[in-house]
């Protein structure tokens, strides 16, 4: 199952401009969360994540309960 419309290829792209420029904290978790969550929206999912917790760091050393709470 491949994506479709305007979200075909964003992954590649976003680990593209990892590389090449600066991206957000958000921007970072989404692409940390690929691996874990494969065929997933993860840009909604790495938001909420950074609302709770407020960092990346946060977010990494949260508990599983704390990270189902999401």
């Amino acid at each position: 199952m491949g994506e479709k419309g305007e979200h075909a290829g964003h992954r590649q792209r976003m680990i593209k401009r990892l590389k090449t420029q600066d991206v957000s904290e958000y921007e970072k978790l989404e692409i940390l969360l690929y691996n874990a969550l494969p065929r997933v929206n993860t840009c909604d999912l790495a938001h909420r994540l950074l609302s709770k917790f407020g960092s990346i760091k946060e977010v990494l050393s949260s508990s599983i309960e704390e990270l189902k709470s999401v």
